[in-house]
């Protein structure tokens, strides 16, 4: 969608990147804030895969404030918006706000800011080396990441993401043993699962769970018959 053709309702697509991790809301040119995701799922939160976002708590931009009538108007619903980002994908969205100071109390201050900001140029730098093994073909990098629990969660669903694109069954060694807990992890595994099988003609045995071809009927492995 163009700026041209867009409405005061409509979620920001041209948020601003001034320095470092600083947005700048396209709607009011005010400073986002650093927010601080819950520990608790909601909206669209499981997918997140982040500790933050920014988000724009202007409570006069006028994204905001012509929030309330566009959902009472068209949902029939007593809320409004925010304009959020996300600091991975840079993806731009509509944030719910069930009142004027919801969310408020997750805001980060700049101290906190400062603190992160070491974390967060060691993520980015985690996903650049993702990219680049993803372009060179080299899969054991990305498995790393994969299997390393105390990886940044949007790293990891990026690497699962990654696995599944490069169609290498030796990752689906990697793919079915890690312990994973994030629900949206879990469904990307499976997603690139059923991708690297697809691209190679072949399944899981029933019985004895070895990488078998599709067509067969006796698994080499197990020597029972699969279905």
């Amino acid at each position: 969608m163009s700026n041209a053709n867009r409405s005061e309702t409509d979620p920001p697509n041209n948020i601003k990147q001034t320095s470092g991790d600083e947005y700048i809301c396209p709607h009011c040119n005010k400073k986002m804030n650093k927010w601080q995701v819950p520990p608790f799922n909601f909206s669209d939160g499981l997918g997140w895969c982040t500790d933050h976002l920014y988000i724009c708590f202007n409570d006069d931009c006028v994204f905001f404030k012509n929030s309330w009538e566009h959902m009472d108007t068209n949902y029939g619903q007593s809320m409004g918006y925010r304009a959020m980002i996300h600091p991975d994908s840079k993806e731009s969205m509509a944030i719910p706000a069930g009142s004027v100071d919801a969310m408020k109390g997750n805001i980060l201050d700049e101290i906190q800011e400062a603190k992160d900001r070491e974390s967060i140029e060691k993520r980015q730098k985690a996903m650049a080396s993702l990219t680049d093994a993803f372009i060179i073909k080299d899969i054991e990098p990305i498995i790393d990441i994969l299997l390393a629990e105390d990886e940044w969660l949007s790293v990891r669903l990026k690497a699962t993401e990654m696995l599944g694109d490069m169609k290498d069954l030796r990752a689906l060694d990697a793919l079915l043993s890690v312990e994973l807990e994030h629900e949206t992890i879990k469904e990307q595994r499976t997603k690139s699962i059923k991708k690297i099988h697809k691209a190679n003609f072949t399944r899981e045995c029933p019985s004895c769970a070895e990488v078998i071809k599709q067509r067969a009927k006796i698994c080499k492995y197990c020597s029972k018959e699969v279905g």
